[in-house]
């Protein structure tokens, strides 16, 4: 969608929107001649609003949770990895890992 669809989705105002790109929060492809946002944008964009206006959140807090939303994301994409190189190994290495991952649940 384009920057005035996102915006009046949203109820925000152009201000609002150039702080949440200038802080990373939200990232629209610019490769076009204008910026066009995802779904992806739409989300993050609702949980900021969600965090801000209201659950009281300021800046800083705001800040803190995207960043870990972030990393929740990368820590995903991570495992779905992990799972997809286990799964391409023979029965054997299977066992061994998953014996391996009760062992340390046990140690807990």
């Amino acid at each position: 969608m384009n920057e005035i669809e996102f915006r009046r989705s949203l109820k925000i105002d152009v201000t609002v929107l150039e702080v949440w790109i200038e802080q990373g929060w939200v990232v629209p492809d610019a490769s076009l001649k204008e910026r066009h946002f995802r779904d992806a944008d739409l989300a993050r964009a609702r949980l900021i609003l969600d965090l801000s206006e209201r659950m009281g959140v300021n800046e800083a807090g705001v800040d803190v949770v995207m960043d870990l939303v972030d990393q929740l994301h990368g820590l995903r994409g991570t495992l779905r990895e992990l799972i997809a190189a286990i799964h391409g190994q023979d029965a054997d290495v299977k066992r061994r890992i998953l014996a391996l991952c009760d062992t340390d649940r046990e140690d807990e």
